[in-house]
Formats: C-alpha cells, sequence, structure tokens
C-alpha cells in the first residue's frame, strides 16, 4: 500500500469490465457475481439507448428534459423523508420503538442536505422538539464522582445542598439513556437550533433544550467512562468505539471539551483497537467494520490525535472496501456493496485523507474553508465512481435511497447515501464529477459530525 495502490485502484476502477473471477469458488464469491450482474444493468451507455427509453428515465426523473446527465430525484427524495413528521408510520415500524430519535435524525439531515427544510413549518418543528424532550432520561445522585476543584464543569448550576442531575437521551419516552441515541437527539436538535429558514421560537426552543440537557449531559458522558479510557453506551452496558466517537461528538457540538472527557486513556483506547488489517474494530482483537472504523476515525480525528493510527494501514484498508466493479462501498473484506457505507468508509477517508493536508494538524480543514476554495487534498478513493453507484443504484425512482437494487429504501440508507455523495462532491472543486453537476450538487456535510458545515461553525460560536 506504500507503494503503489492508490493509483492502481483509480485505474481499476475506471475500467468497466466485471472484474476477473477467483481462483477459488465460494458462497462469498458467488453473491459477490450476483451482486455485479444484479447491479450491470445500471451501468449502460445513456448515449446509447434507444429513444423509448430516454424518454422512459426522464419520465421517471433520473435524466433531465433534454441532456443525458443523471439527475438526483430531490423533490422525491424530500417527500420520502418527510413522511416521519408528515403523516403515522405503518405498523412494521414498531421495530424502531426505540430509535426514534434515529428516524429524526436521519430524515431531518437528509432533508437539510436537500435544502429541504424550508418546507417545514413551525409547528411541526416545535413538536420534533417536543419529541426528543420526551426522550430525555434523567437521573439524580448525591454523591459527585469529582470535586469541585477537579472539574468545575460539573458544579455548573449546583450548590451543596443539591442533588447532582444527569441524563442522556433515550430511544423513546420512558427508555434508557443511550449513547447512540442521544447522539442523534443532540445532531437533531444543532440542526433545528441553527436552520435559519424557520421561525425564531423553534430554533430557541431547541438551544433552550440543549441548554436545558447541556450540563446534565456532561455528567452522564462521563459516567460512562471506563479505567481503561472506553466509554459505555449505556450504564452496565457494552464498551467500545462507538461510544467514544458518540460522547466526543455531542461534547465538541456543545463545547464541553475538559481534560476529563478527552483524557488521553481515551486516545489510546481507540488506537488499540486498529486491527492488522489496518482497519478499526469495535474493541481490541476484533475485526475491522466500517461504521467502527469511522467512528474510531472520527473520534481520534475530534481529539486531534490522527497520528496514533498507522494512517497508510488505515487508508489502504479504506481503499480496498471500493468495489471496484460497483464503485461503492463494502463495510469489511470479504462483503458486498452497500449503499450506507458511501458515508461511513466515505466520511472515514475523508477525515483520513485530511491527515495528509497542508498546515496544522490541530486545525478542522473544513471549518477553515472559505467559500468554494479547495481544501488542500483529495480523497484517497474514486469519488466519481462512488457518485455512479449512488444515483444509478441507490436511487429508488419513488423517491428514498436503499443498500443496493434488489433492496428496499429506508430512512438509514437515505440519509447515509445523500451524506457520502456530499462528501464524495465537497473535496476539492474542479475534479471530475459523475451526473449533472448543478442538479445533482447537495449541501456540505462535516465528514466528522455528519450535520451540515454550517451548522457545526454556528454551534461552535454559540455562547452558552
Amino acid at each position: 500500500i506504500n507503494t503503489f495502490p492508490i493509483d492502481l485502484c483509480v485505474i481499476i476502477m475506471k475500467n468497466s469490465a466485471p472484474p476477473i473471477a477467483p481462483l477459488w469458488d465460494t458462497e462469498s464469491s458467488q453473491v459477490q457475481v450476483e451482486t455485479e450482474a444484479e447491479v450491470a444493468p445500471y451501468f449502460v451507455d445513456i448515449e446509447k439507448l434507444k429513444k423509448a427509453d430516454l424518454d422512459n428515465l426522464r419520465q421517471t426523473g433520473l435524466l433531465g428534459p433534454d441532456g443525458t446527465d443523471v439527475q438526483l430525484l430531490r423533490d422525491k427524495h424530500i417527500e420520502y423523508l418527510s413522511q416521519v413528521w408528515k403523516r403515522s408510520l405503518k405498523p412494521g415500524f414498531v421495530t424502531l420503538d426505540a430509535s426514534r430519535p434515529w428516524m429524526l435524525y436521519w430524515c431531518l439531515h437528509g432533508c437539510d442536505l436537500l435544502d429541504g427544510l424550508s418546507r417545514i413549518d413551525d409547528e411541526t418543528r416545535c413538536r420534533m422538539i417536543s419529541t426528543l424532550e420526551q426522550c430525555w432520561s434523567p437521573i439524580s445522585i448525591q454523591d459527585p464522582p469529582v470535586t469541585k476543584e477537579e472539574d468545575p464543569q460539573y458544579y455548573v448550576g449546583t450548590d451543596s445542598s443539591t442533588d447532582f442531575v444527569l441524563g442522556g437521551f433515550g430511544g423513546g419516552p420512558m427508555q434508557m439513556a443511550h449513547a447512540a441515541t442521544t447522539y442523534a437527539s443532540i445532531l437533531s436538535l444543532c440542526i433545528l437550533a441553527t436552520d435559519s429558514t424557520g421561525s425564531e421560537s423553534s430554533s430557541s426552543k431547541a438551544k433552550q433544550l440543549l441548554e436545558k440537557v447541556r450540563i446534565p449531559l456532561y455528567r452522564w458522558m462521563l459516567s460512562l467512562q471506563t479505567d481503561e479510557g472506553g466509554y459505555r453506551m449505556h450504564h452496565d452496558g457494552e464498551v467500545d468505539v462507538r461510544a467514544s466517537y458518540t460522547v466526543l461528538c455531542c461534547a465538541d457540538l456543545l463545547q464541553l471539551n475538559t481534560e476529563k472527557l478527552r483524557h488521553e486513556k481515551v486516545a489510546q483506547y481507540i488506537q488499540n483497537c486498529q486491527t492488522f488489517e489496518g482497519g478499526v474494530s469495535a474493541e481490541a482483537n476484533c475485526e475491522a467494520h466500517g461504521g467502527y472504523v469511522f467512528c474510531g476515525v472520527a473520534a481520534l480525528f475530534l481529539l486531534r490525535r490522527l497520528d496514533l493510527l498507522d494512517i497508510p494501514a488505515l487508508t489502504g484498508w479504506l481503499a480496498r472496501r471500493q468495489m471496484s466493479y460497483e464503485g461503492g462501498f463494502s463495510g469489511r473484506s470479504n462483503k458486498l456493496v452497500d449503499g450506507c457505507y458511501s458515508f461511513w468508509q466515505g466520511g472515514a477517508n475523508a477525515i483520513a485523507s485530511s491527515f495528509y493536508a497542508p498546515g496544522d494538524q490541530m486545525n478542522d480543514p473544513w471549518l477553515e474553508r472559505q467559500g468554494d476554495e479547495a481544501l488542500g487534498f483529495s480523497l484517497l478513493f474514486d469519488a466519481p465512481m462512488l457518485e455512479r453507484y449512488i444515483l444509478l443504484c441507490a436511487q429508488d425512482i419513488h423517491g428514498g435511497l436503499r443498500d443496493k437494487p434488489s433492496k428496499p429504501r429506508d430512512f438509514y440508507h437515505s440519509c447515509y447515501n445523500l451524506s457520502g455523495l456530499s462528501v464524495a462532491q465537497h473535496c476539492d472543486f474542479g475534479e471530475e464529477v459523475y451526473g449533472d453537476l448543478e442538479q445533482t450538487r447537495v449541501a456540505r456535510t462535516h465528514p466528522c459530525y455528519n450535520i451540515r458545515i454550517d451548522r457545526v461553525r454556528d454551534m461552535l460560536q454559540l455562547t452558552w
């Protein structure tokens, strides 16, 4: 990987023919061949299609009225995502009863990338905030684990005669606080608090809720920390890099970056999760996986300690996850392409790529960029190939995005396909792109926080 692979990967990915069959036929190789056959019809040369076929594609909206550049079904996607707050969900969604903040985040962020938040009225925004407030799960303790001298932040808003309130957001009303749903709740509130297309009342209500939970949330996040430097997903729960990332991301957005939360052992815990392949696993001595790779890389970026990882090995693992024929990413070695990894692997790749950016590693190149100026580094994957997979294979013509053509659309894959598209589109301007350059352009997401860059900037400038 240190000598030639990046250029080699690009050469392979620009080859239109499927890869050579493996030497040994296995169940994994068979389903890979089936997946390539599944997506192959979507990779036709559009300019060579018959007029009737072109007219059909234009009728669905995948092509513009006159040209042959692929389009993003923007309005259909917004309509699909908006059903979360427009109408009652079908009975099957009962399985996501503990994921209410997640559904709100997936759909809010997806609409935000499509510039669709202006279609949400103020009453609906206030109902979203009220829903999240009902998911807040506080508890009280009498004996704090630190003294005021050790951690003044812990004692904000209290005196010696009061109990200490701590808490996080659960997946629904009366559910246990959990790091994952807390992360989804905080990101949703950040979007609503900083969106100027809504009224001042809904924005203020979101900020008030963030203000209310900010210090109790800090105490709760500290209570999740282990002696080894990891974090639990919830009290008595599992310890893995998801918790490290979600805690650090929420703390950063709410300006709670204390030495207690960012102890050196926190970074060392994540460092120990890098595997022999170069990726990052949930915990030490497990298999590297795209979601955990993103969490580990993003957490170390927030700590400004990417240098703790073997970056050449990491970028090699990430480069090998982009499928040479499909153009999308798989989640781990020997697995199939999946649209959600457009962000999990694409975002991790963008963050890892920033390690090679010129200048101070303590700075955030996405927040420092002004206007359309270049970031100063390129993505270490083939961005147009990823865009092609998202626009051709992941879009459902009725709205929403999916894993692959044979899979149904859903909110989760819609969010992370669009997030991956944003990462691919907004690295350096002037690079080759796939599809209609202007029509398919989505807003810029920050690859570390995965909300729009302007939202991150506004949150970090708030005074608490």
